[in-house]
């Protein structure tokens, strides 16, 4: 004997559809990832129903980039003009090369 057989008619075919729709709903609600847009805060879908993710219109990507490109907004580091090679220009280790336009 099995739980269908215990249950009134059509209860148990009910029950079990309801469950299948319940998943689907689940599985539609998690596979859309919902973010904040960075600019204007707002809720969307993170899919490829939005052209312009993770923003949620042209208007906000462009202020972003506006942002990026007056400097409003950096990523950490060092100084980008910084010598790195600078202190090799005094090494006494290395080889003298004969530059056109010095008396070396």
């Amino acid at each position: 004997m099995s739980l269908k057989d215990l249950m009134p008619e059509g209860a148990y075919d009910e029950i079990v559809a309801e469950a299948h729709t319940d998943e689907e709903k689940l599985k539609q609600e998690s596979a859309t990832l919902m973010v904040t847009c960075p600019t204007c805060k707002k809720r969307i879908p993170y899919d490829r129903s939005n052209p312009f993710r993770p923003f949620c219109s042209e208007r906000c990507k462009l202020i972003d980039l506006g942002a990026w490109a007056s400097e409003e907004r950096t990523i950490a580091g060092r100084q980008v003009n910084e010598d790195e090679d600078a202190d090799l220009l005094q090494d006494p280790n290395l080889p003298v090369r004969n530059v056109p336009g010095t008396d070396e």
